[in-house]
């Protein structure tokens, strides 16, 4: 099962880089799914929806929803809203905003933010 899914992972659309969310992280995106490997935790979403605001202008749009995960303490799940600029030939900087729900001892809830630079494979 794990092989069969090694050539779908060769075919995906990858973006890698570096941001500010969950503090300073690694970034990924593998079709629709970001991840995100920082120094306070670790966050999944998976990209529900995306669009472009007109054909010219090198801007996206997209929403998101998924989990995180602090390395001390803290989970709960997120719903992160975002544009990214395509600035240069594989290169897209992205900001966004997410509300986040933490589970850990009470509820909380909170709105973050994200910046962050990626390179398309």
């Amino acid at each position: 099962m794990l092989l069969s899914s090694v050539p779908n992972l060769a075919q995906a659309d990858m973006k890698m880089g570096v941001a500010l969310d969950m503090d300073l992280s690694l970034v990924a995106q593998i079709d629709r799914y970001n991840l995100v490997l920082g120094d306070s935790g670790f966050a999944v979403d998976y990209l529900v929806k995306t669009g472009k605001f007109d054909n010219k202008a090198p801007l996206s749009w997209y929403f998101a929803g998924g989990g995180w995960a602090g390395w001390d303490d803290g989970f709960g799940v997120r719903a992160p809203v975002g544009i990214s600029w395509y600035f240069a030939k594989g290169w897209d900087l992205y900001g966004q905003v997410q509300p986040v729900a933490d589970f850990d001892d009470d509820f909380k809830f909170s709105v973050d933010g994200a910046i962050g630079v990626r390179y398309s494979f």
